[in-house]
């Protein structure tokens, strides 16, 4: 073989090797189509959560149903309560257990429902028995949007903002229940739960509550004249840092929700107990943390989903509803016998 064919060949081997800048282009191009991929793949996977946010709402509101039918009315919105232990805590000749506890019979958490000592306030801080210590401390994947991250930490674990509770904390969950909307728009403060509380203090039912959850009363479907499906029944909550109260399940103030702002509203809701974090301008759950009674709270619909928040109905419905509904709509929408005509876009 000549010199002359040697050099061709050794010249033809070294063409197909990559150079320096060729090897520079090719990861361009990588990183380039990577970042054109990356927000398509985020994309999805919220869409999965939404998709998994809104099954957790559906199932809830088919646990609401599957109780009406079980006890001919919607579970109380907490209590039950002596007729004059409205507000205070502790010191109640009754127990403050939430809707949702009550809906753990009825949504394959029999050993969570059977531990319940229905006599047992669970506003009682300290002390508890060991089964209460276990209902309240639990947490509950299917009561948990996977948007937010900061409902899997419960409220007050590791002891650091009440004080003389389980330091395992207190189980959230990101569903709350339609507390209504305000009757005095102009002065919320202290009303939040007690606007409609003359109307709900009796044990008997009346259909003056203004949302279908309240202290001491669950409507019945027959309450809701506006139709179970124009009725909301739940909405998202975003629980916030680990010293906010919200979405406690074992605490009257935790899964509550009221329409007297739009979702994802940015005002702070009105507390007991708020995070450092959720006072900071700007935070995703922000709260205000200056309320000292019992039961004087607000809470707004929010959620990490983009332009809107999951809610429920009191057919079993669930859907995502935009940010933008109107205010009008959204109050209408909690109001169980309002005779307001709702129509979203």
């Amino acid at each position: 073989m000549s010199v002359f064919t040697e050099q061709r060949r050794a010249n033809h081997l070294q063409r197909h090797g990559f150079t320096l800048v060729e090897l520079l282009v090719v990861i361009a191009i990588i990183g380039v189509l990577v970042a054109l991929l990356l927000p398509a793949v985020q994309a999805a996977r919220e869409a999965a959560r939404r998709s998994q946010c809104v099954n957790n709402s559906k199932q809830i509101a088919l646990g609401c149903q599957n109780y009406h039918s079980a006890h001919g009315a919607l579970p109380i919105g907490y209590g039950m309560l002596g007729k004059n232990d409205y507000g205070k805590g502790g010191l109640a000749t009754g127990a403050e257990w939430s809707w949702v506890a009550r809906l753990f019979g009825v949504m394959e958490q029999a050993p969570i429902s059977g531990a319940i000592d229905w006599d047992w306030n669970p506003g009682i801080v300290a002390s508890p028995s060991a089964t209460i210590k276990a209902v309240r401390t639990a947490k509950i994947p299917g009561f948990h949007c996977p948007s937010d991250e900061s409902v899997s930490t419960n409220w007050n674990e590791g002891s650091p903002c009440a004080g003389g509770g389980d330091i395992e904390g207190w189980g959230r969950l990101s569903y709350a229940g339609n507390f209504g909307s305000i009757a005095d728009t102009s002065d919320f403060r202290g009303t939040a739960e007690s606007s409609y509380l003359e109307a709900s203090r009796e044990v008997g039912r009346t259909p003056r509550v203004d949302g279908v959850f309240s202290f001491n009363h669950g409507d019945d479907f027959g309450q809701i004249t506006d139709g179970t499906s124009n009725t909301l029944l739940t909405a998202e909550l975003i629980v916030g840092g680990v010293c906010s109260m919200r979405g406690a399940f074992a605490y009257d103030e935790g899964p509550v929700f009221m329409q007297f702002r739009l979702p994802n509203d940015t005002t702070p809701d009105h507390v007991r107990w708020c995070d450092e974090q959720d006072k900071i301008p700007g935070a995703k759950a922000p709260c205000d943390g200056a309320e000292s009674d019992l039961n004087k709270i607000l809470h707004t619909a929010r959620s990490y989903h983009a332009g809107g928040v999951v809610t429920s109905r009191c057919d079993g419905s669930a859907n995502l509803i935009s940010d933008s509904v109107d205010l009008i709509v959204w109050r209408a929408l909690g109001t169980p016998a309002g005779d307001e005509v709702v129509t979203l876009p």
